[in-house]
């Protein structure tokens, strides 16, 4: 008997782009002689709950990158109407896209974290100069809760950061400016099943521009390679990964960001429905470490299951 699985694609965020070229990456590997598959651009929640009582889904696979599909929003809508899905419940959804709320457990627990300044949409940034200024320049100016590292800039001075903030305002989210470090960026990929947590890679992130923007994800062939970090790196950043997935409650897979400089490490943030493109890291890394995307998907999709 196949297994009815819902995957729900697209949305109405600035990551709906993203999400369906993930949707087309994992349809072309999942198992479609295991699984009856009916897939859903959800723009409308109303007709997202109506499909799910006519399908009656035993699982449901969200691939929504941003807004809705990952702030918590759908999550709550799954669990209210008790149908299974894979990945983080709603509480943990949100606060990890919240990413002053998520530094602030972080460091609350000793995780570390790069020192920066959260201010909210409507505040006025000029109260916040002083702060800022105490960061050093350049500092990273980003939204707080936007993905795909869309709207991330690189300010060298007060000006270019309020340009920043003008631009970040104008996608309706807050603002995080955070000090910048000249270190290498490494990726974290942690699953969740029933021998536990595991990490599935530690990927180090070459590229030519000065940040991992949403250019160098997407756009530029990026140089994406298992970590040449010494191993006691690359252990403190695997326990240090699968403590903040608790920490965070985070259930099913996420990738978590860091930056490191000499022999320290930083957390950036976690990714709950990190992409699953064809140039996206966890694909990457699965692909890396010689396993299958469909190997992968059965995985997630049996544990949440269980």
């Amino acid at each position: 008997m196949k297994t009815n699985l819902m995957i729900l694609k697209g949305g109405v965020s600035l990551e709906r782009e993203i999400s369906l070229k993930s949707f087309e990456n994992v349809i072309k590997n999942i198992d479609t002689q295991k699984y009856n598959i009916l897939d859903i651009d959800v723009k409308d929640i109303n007709i997202l709950i109506k499909a799910i009582k006519h399908f009656k889904p035993h699982i449901i696979l969200n691939l929504m990158h941003g807004g809705i599909g990952e702030d918590g929003t759908i999550q709550s809508v799954l669990s209210m109407l008790n149908v299974k899905y894979v990945g983080s419940k709603a509480l943990s959804s949100g606060i990890c896209m919240d990413k002053n709320l998520s530094k602030t457990i972080l460091k609350a627990n000793n995780i570390p974290v790069l020192d920066y300044v959260y201010i909210k949409k409507d505040e006025d940034p000029y109260l916040y100069k002083n702060e800022i200024d105490e960061l050093i320049y350049p500092v990273i100016v980003k939204p707080n809760k936007g993905g795909s590292s869309i709207g991330i800039k690189v300010a060298k001075n007060i000006d270019e950061v309020f340009e920043a903030i003008n631009y970040i305002k104008k996608l309706d989210d807050d603002i995080l400016i955070e000090k910048f470090i000249d270190g290498k960026e490494a990726i974290c990929s942690v699953i969740e099943n029933k021998d536990g947590l595991q990490v599935i890679s530690i990927l180090d992130i070459n590229t030519d521009s000065d940040i991992f923007d949403y250019s160098a994800k997407y756009d530029k062939d990026t140089n994406i390679y298992f970590s040449t970090l010494p191993k006691f790196l690359q252990t403190m950043i695997k326990e240090v990964a699968k403590k903040s997935f608790k920490l965070l409650n985070c259930e099913g897979y996420a990738n978590v960001d860091f930056i490191i400089k000499n022999d320290d490490i930083y957390v950036l943030e976690i990714n709950t429905i990190p992409g699953f493109t064809d140039k996206s890291l966890l694909p990457r890394g699965i692909s890396l470490s010689n396993n299958s995307l469909k190997e992968f998907l059965d995985n997630i999709i049996d544990f949440a299951i269980k």
